[in-house]
């Protein structure tokens, strides 16, 4: 049988953009190689592909255009994953297959889908079979059924019939995960993508019993991990096969049983790869962490969850936060990076423990200035999680997109997420002890406060009693809701508050401004190499121009890069003061970032910026001149200009304009480029996020 196995359509929202993250889904090629040693033909789609390469467009009608790339493949069964965050994807591309092949079976799998089985098949006919639970044991003899038309008496197994929904008994859990075959990365483009780091699974199950998590729930509470020898086995046969040394090691608990580990660090040392795993402090210590550091460990994922030791009690956590510290010192000394992770929005959740989380958040930019990243997500209620049982009474609705909720595409997706909290509870929220806008304002605003960078992020803080980053959101909340401002958590607001707090010409608006405008989402987007393609680029006309997309204008700033050099350079930047001559507002920049976390400042005169200003759009070299009133004894010394601004990365050939400029008049003097040395951002480099 021809098998299309579709991956999730996951985003992450980064400001007002959305960026996806190109990975093979583990499961899926794992299932791929189950399913073609039982000689089905498999194939991997990929919706994240598809927007990378330009052959979808995140619109209202990339559904139904995804839906045609799968039919193209010709499948005689589709098989879906899903999450929760962006189950109405996978509802609406299986509803426009249906649409147009009615006969064709469609198979759902993954954590929701196996925790909302009969809900889901009730309400979306789109789906006729849901293969519960880890499905490599089930699917092979599901496929059998469905090509011979037999009855499908498998375990594990929800289904429609003539009679209504069936549900079987659950299926097996893989005990030996050595005994499944290698995933078939090769379903997936490797080469073509150039990944820095990929993922391997290490294992399954978790058995702790957090109340808002459902890890558990879909891989049980039995420990897994692959042996030491399988594993190491499939890190030689990835670098065999694409060269790759980096690995992210996939399991949310990688070192629950230490002795595992310590052999797994034993047989990979020395073989020369690198890798990354996540981990709870109470399940390290120094001497483990030191043995991972020596076999190449260089980062960690710590869910910590909370900075109040009452919520890590009320929501079973139960970690030790006395652990905090050392644990991250003692990850540090041995050179491996830590992320730690942060939720807030429980409903039991009170001012005083967020305060708490906010605050331990506050302190690691004071303490920990290198060698950490902080992370700070939005709860979203989960199905299968004894939290929901307790509080679905409590669920409510506002349509805020948070980190890794879709965002409504169709134009009825809004209303059908809401009228469905039940499969769609990802989407609500719980009403709780803290307002919901107050929530929103401080897991939105943590990315924006992050892009400033830590030396500037401990300068900000001493404008607050105790250097305290709750004192902060206290005051930002206050203003917010005292000047009535309606405008969006976001970098612009945090620009508005910084100029109400302290004015314009204060040297922290400056490196606010300054900061935000160097680390914008569209020119990080701009200079990155995982940029969507476009579907087809106009051809570029040398007579042409246009301001680059990886530059931003700012005027009227203070000298901000001597400013971030004493900031960066200095032991405890908090308790900086900013000498006299950096204090001057100057005069107009270009940032101009540059590969590598440097940034190119470049200062210009009045006359420069409004010519740069005029192309925002893509205009003509002549009209350009004609516009401006260049006289024609002068039009040598502009052109010599534009391409003085070519050169220095500011402009760019561009398509044709599609209108003229408005004539005016121009006085052509030396634009004055001035190119600084390239400064160093101090921030710390993007990271894989965790959806909790």
């Amino acid at each position: 049988m021809r098998v299309a196995l579709v991956d999730n359509l996951l985003l992450e929202r980064r400001g007002d953009l959305f960026h996806f993250d190109t990975q093979p889904h583990l499961g899926l090629i794992s299932l791929l190689s189950v399913i073609r040693a039982e000689g089905h033909h498999g194939t991997l789609l990929d919706p994240k592909l598809s927007l990378r390469r330009g052959s979808v467009a995140l619109d209202a009608f990339m559904y139904e255009a995804f839906a045609t790339e799968i039919l193209h493949t010709q499948p005689d069964v589709v098989g879906f994953t899903s999450l929760g965050c962006n189950f109405i994807a996978t509802a609406r591309i299986a509803g426009h297959l249906k649409r147009v092949r009615p006969e064709l079976p469609i198979l759902l799998g993954g954590p929701h889908a196996s925790i909302l089985d009969v809900p889901i098949l009730t309400r979306y006919p789109q789906f006729d079979v849901i293969v519960r639970g880890e499905a490599e044991l089930t699917l092979g003899p599901v496929l059998e059924r469905i090509r011979d038309h037999r009855p499908l008496d498998v375990a594990g197994v929800t289904y429609r019939n003539a009679d209504g929904i069936q549900r079987t008994c659950d299926g097996p859990l893989v005990s030996d995960l050595d005994a499944l075959p290698s995933p078939d990365y090769s379903a997936y483009p490797i080469q073509e993508l150039n990944l820095p780091v990929l993922r391997v699974e290490a294992g399954r199950g978790c058995p702790f019993s957090c109340t808002f998590c459902s890890t558990a729930t879909f891989f049980g509470r039995r420990y897994r991990l692959h042996s030491a020898e399988r594993l190491c086995a499939e890190l030689d046969r990835l670098h065999a096969a694409y060269g790759q040394t980096h690995f992210s090691l996939t399991h949310d608990l990688f070192t629950v049983n230490k002795a595992k580990v310590h052999e797994f660090c034993e047989a990979v040392d020395g073989r020369g790869y690198t890798w990354s795993c996540s981990a709870r402090m109470d399940c390290v210590d120094p001497a483990l962490l030191a043995h991972m550091a020596k076999a190449g460990c260089r980062s960690i994922y710590y869910g910590i969850e909370t900075g109040s030791r009452r919520m890590q009690s009320v929501v079973s956590k139960k970690l030790d936060l006395d652990l905090f510290w050392p644990t991250l010192e003692h990850t540090r000394e041995v050179g491996i990076e830590a992320t730690t992770s942060f939720i807030t929005g429980y409903p039991q959740e009170t001012l005083a423990d967020q305060s708490d989380t906010l605050d331990l958040i506050g302190e690691q930019w004071r303490r920990t200035p290198a060698g950490v990243v902080i992370q700070l997500h939005l709860l979203t209620p989960e199905p299968g999680t004894a939290l929901l049982t307790q509080y679905r009474s409590e669920l409510a609705w506002d349509g805020h997109i948070s980190d890794f909720n879709l965002p409504a595409l169709e134009h009825d997706d809004d209303a059908a997420m809401r009228a469905d909290p039940e499969v769609f509870v990802n989407h609500h929220y719980y009403r709780g002890e803290l307002p919901r806008r107050r929530n929103v304002l401080v897991t939105a605003m943590h990315p924006v406060l992050y892009r400033l960078g830590m030396p500037v992020q401990r300068h900000l803080l001493a404008r607050y009693p105790g250097f305290s980053l709750a004192a902060f959101f206290a005051e930002l909340a206050d203003w917010r809701d005292r000047e009535a401002y309606e405008l969006a958590p976001g970098a612009e607001l945090l620009v508005r508050y910084a100029t109400a707090a302290w004015g314009a010409g204060d040297h922290l608006t400056s490196m606010i401004r300054y900061m935000l405008a160097a680390t914008a989402p569209e020119l990080q987007l701009a200079t990155s190499r995982f940029a969507p393609m476009p579907q087809a680029e106009a051809a570029l006309d040398d007579a042409c121009l246009a301001l680059s997309p990886r530059v931003a204008l700012l005027a009227g700033v203070h000298d901000c890069p001597a400013i971030l050099r004493l900031l960066t350079e200095a032991e405890r930047p908090e308790l900086v003061t900013v000498p006299e001559q950096f204090r001057n507002p100057a005069e107009n920049f270009v940032l101009v970032p540059a590969p590598g976390q440097r940034l190119r400042t470049i200062s210009l005169s009045p006359d420069a910026v409004r010519l740069l200003d005029l192309l925002s759009a893509p205009t003509g070299r002549r009209e350009l001149a004609d516009a401006l009133g260049v006289a024609a004894d002068d039009r040598a010394g502009f052109e010599s200009i534009l391409d003085s601004f070519v050169s220095a990365g500011i402009l760019e050939n561009a398509p044709a304009p599609a209108f003229p400029l408005a004539r005016g008049s121009f006085r052509l003097a030396a634009p004055g480029v001035r190119l600084s040395h390239p400064t160093p951002l101090a921030t710390s480099g993007s990271k894989e996020t965790h959806p909790r």
